[in-house]
Formats: structure tokens, C-alpha cells, sequence
């Protein structure tokens, strides 16, 4: 646990905000690559791509302040503190996705392919930023009985590391991803395979994490979220798969 890399003077730089910026920085310059092979323009891929990201962190954010709400009651100038950590994945992926469409629609260019050229970098994204989870200490695991564990600093229970967990099968979704990519599917497809995707992998791992309490038969609001996120994703997936068949 590395909370803290580095200071700067009295100004300390945190392991979770370098990540984010890792993230951010790394999947940009990807996304530039996949517009320019794709001779898709991208300055109209980066205007949507900017909301995208500004919608991510604030719908992150809020969704996490939401949740943890008794945590921020008595300072609410800590609900800015984006660099201590502390995001929600659903929240980022809905503003995100609200806002990207609105983005889109402004600049009047197709949301469905723009997605689909996103689409694959955000489990990427998702990946480079669990490791800042790791460091920082959050999104911890149930406690381990045995077999590969860790403990983090201030705390003596060996806990299961799903956040290396969570980063390594991030990884393999954007692999997959990937692949799909060259495959002829609709326009939107790729967006709602990594929806679906992303789902179920968050409904798994929710079982091994020890930081979400359960809400509602035995399940926590992350397995909530993902369930009507996938049904969702996958009606309109077959829905639109459907139709193109027949025409």
C-alpha cells in the first residue's frame, strides 16, 4: 500500500489520482490511434471523448459520495478531494454515457460508433485505475483464510487482492473487446458487449469484495446496478441484432 508516492514541497502526490491521470492519458492516445486507422476524425471523437471523461468523474464522484454519505456529512469539502480516491463505476459509466450522447448529438456525428471506438479503452481505463485502488488501499477484499492474500498498511486481516484481481480480468474484457472489434457487428455493439461484459464480471467479483454491504437479498447495490444494466444492454442488443437480420 502506497498511498502516497511522493511529496512536492508540502504537496502530496497520490497513487490513485497518478493512475486516473495514467488512465486518462494513456487510453486518450489509444483512442487517437483506432480514429486515425479508422479515418474517423478526431477532433470530433475528442469533444465527445472530453464530456465523457468530465461526466465519468463527476457521475463517478457523486454516486460514491452518495453511497458513503455519513462519510462526508461532517466535511463536505472532502466530496472534491478526488485525488484521496473514492469513485463509483456506475455512476461514471451513466453520466459518461449522458453525457457523450448529448456531446454527439451537438456536434451531430454518429453516438453509436463513437461509443463503439471508446468502447473497447474503458475496461482498459478501468484497469490502470483498480491498480491505484490496490495502492490506495480502497475497494478492499473479504479477509482470506488461505491461499494468495494481502495486508494493507493500518490494517491486520489478510484480505483477498480483488482489486489485482479486478485490474487482470479488466484487462482481458479489453482483449476481448478487441477482437470483437473486427468482427461485423452493428453500430453500437461493441458499447453494449463491454456494457454486458462489465456486468457480469462486476456481479462476480462483488462476492469477494469486503467494502459493499448487501441491500437486498444478499446482494450489494453494485449487483443491483449490474443486473438491470445487463438485462437492459441485452434486450437491446438482441433487439437490434433482430432487425438487422430482417432488413
Amino acid at each position: 500500500m502506497h498511498r502516497v508516492l511522493f511529496q512536492i514541497g508540502g504537496f502530496s502526490i497520490y497513487s490513485y489520482g497518478v493512475c486516473i491521470t495514467l488512465a486518462l492519458l494513456i487510453c486518450t492516445a489509444l483512442i487517437r490511434r483506432e480514429a486515425i486507422r479508422s479515418n474517423i476524425r478526431f477532433d470530433e471523437v475528442l469533444d465527445c471523448l472530453f464530456w465523457v471523461i468530465i461526466g465519468g468523474l463527476v457521475g463517478g464522484r457523486l454516486l460514491y459520495v452518495l453511497i458513503n454519505l455519513k462519510d462526508y456529512t461532517g466535511d463536505p469539502v472532502r466530496i472534491l478531494a478526488f485525488r484521496d480516491g473514492g469513485m463509483a463505476v456506475h455512476g461514471s459509466v451513466f453520466l459518461g454515457a449522458v453525457s457523450g450522447y448529448i456531446a454527439a448529438r451537438v456536434r451531430k456525428i454518429s453516438f453509436s460508433k463513437t461509443a463503439d471506438l471508446i468502447a473497447p479503452y474503458i475496461p482498459l481505463g478501468q484497469a490502470i485505475g483498480r491498480v491505484g485502488c490496490f495502492l490506495n488501499g480502497c475497494c478492499y477484499g473479504k479477509p482470506a483464510s488461505c491461499g494468495f492474500y494481502v495486508i494493507f498498511e493500518g490494517d491486520i486481516v489478510p484480505r483477498i487482492p480483488v482489486q489485482a484481481i479486478s485490474s487482470v480480468c479488466l484487462c482481458l474484457i479489453f482483449l476481448m473487446l478487441l477482437e470483437l472489434k473486427k468482427k461485423n457487428f452493428f453500430d453500437g455493439a461493441i458499447i453494449l458487449l463491454y456494457l454486458m461484459s462489465y456486468s457480469l464480471f462486476r456481479f462476480g467479483i462483488e462476492y469477494f469484495r469486503g467494502d459493499n454491504p448487501c441491500i437486498a437479498g444478499g446482494m450489494t447495490l453494485a449487483q443491483v446496478i449490474s443486473i438491470v444494466i445487463f438485462a437492459v444492454s441485452f434486450a437491446v442488443f438482441v433487439a437490434v441484432h433482430i432487425k438487422k437480420t430482417r432488413y
